[in-house]
């Protein structure tokens, strides 16, 4: 099946339809950094400088959509081409370690924070674990502290097409879908069999809520007291700014639920699908027996793009129903 596949490169205050060479978009949730190489031939009129805006679409058969908005990173020239690297907003919070403390701020708060401070804007935030203070020190960048405090509100944490922060809450329901035969090229599904130790977030405090007075004196107890002790079924993963049971159980349960999500993995090649977007739920319709149809969260996507030679969005995802099957088969995914 063949049909008509465009790249729009804006670099400064130019536009480059026909002139792409090729072009690679990788995107991942963060603490990664998405990121493009878009290579022209260097007799292309170019003025362009690190720095500057860039915005890059795709068009596949009927569908037109930007896959990533942000600015030139670098620019190379040889005797025969130019090739020009785009990032976004992960690459600028990648490269900000802040240092500060919030205090009386939930999680979703902070993440607006740690946007605003890099020049971020924000898309749709849904985390909001409740948190008396939080240090954002400098041993981890702004995207590790993003992608953490996300993590422990049981959402995904990335930056989207339009350039925004977003950390949706996780869905099991599938928003889209593939049919095998028809879009995918290659499917691969690894399933592991759960052979680590439960986990527990354990806290320090406890008080009734973040910001209650007490919520920041120190205790011997644990939190949650009833926390499984530690051993070969349960393994504590220590989280000091957790000052409230119901954190400490809510950060558990996430942590939970993305080790049994990722017992279930998937990949797949697939006809050059612009529309994907990361923490979109996928479901593959038609699929072979024995290989599961998921649904999946996308975690991963790589365009790859040659307008005069094969074209393809490679794709990555973890289980959206929070656990693996106790089996092992299908091909070996990367981690």
């Amino acid at each position: 099946m063949a049909f008509p596949v465009g790249i729009s490169l804006v670099l400064g205050n130019s536009r480059y339809d026909s002139h792409v060479r090729r072009l690679r978009v990788s995107l991942s949730l963060l603490p990664g950094v998405n990121s493009a190489v878009a290579v022209m031939p260097s007799t292309v009129p170019f003025s362009a400088s690190p720095g500057e805006s860039a915005q890059i679409g795709l068009t596949a058969g009927d569908s037109t959509e930007t896959v990533l908005t942000g600015t030139i990173k670098a620019v190379e020239r040889t005797l025969t081409a130019i090739a020009v690297t785009v990032s976004d907003g992960s690459a600028d919070l990648h490269a900000c370690r802040p240092a500060a403390t919030y205090e009386g701020q939930n999680s979703g708060q902070i993440l607006q924070a740690l946007a605003g401070d890099t020049g971020l804007p924000t898309g749709r935030i849904d985390a909001n674990l409740d948190l008396a203070a939080y240090v954002v020190e400098q041993n981890r960048t702004a995207g590790e502290h993003a992608a953490l405090l996300a993590r422990l509100s049981g959402c995904l944490a990335f930056v989207s097409s339009g350039n925004e922060l977003s950390a949706p809450k996780i869905s099991d329901s599938a928003d889209c879908a593939l049919r095998y035969g028809r879009d995918i090229l290659v499917y691969q599904v690894q399933e592991r069999k759960k052979d680590r130790p439960d986990l527990a977030a354990i806290g320090n405090g406890p008080a009734g809520s973040g910001s209650a007075p007490d919520a920041l004196r120190q205790t011997v107890v644990s939190l949650p007291s009833n926390a499984q002790p530690p051993g070969a079924k349960m393994r504590w993963l220590p989280y000091a700014f957790l000052r409230t049971p119901s954190a400490a159980s809510d950060a558990g349960d996430a942590l939970n639920g993305e080790a049994g999500r990722g017992l279930s993995r998937a990949e797949g090649h697939c006809l050059l699908n612009p529309e994907l977007r990361l923490g979109s739920v996928l479901e593959i319709s038609d699929a072979p027996d024995g290989l599961s149809p998921g649904p999946w969260i996308v975690t991963g996507i790589v365009h790859e793009v040659r307008p005069s030679g094969r074209s393809r969005t490679i794709f990555r995802g973890q289980s959206a129903g929070g656990g693996g099957l106790a089996g092992l088969a299908g091909g070996l995914l990367s981690s």
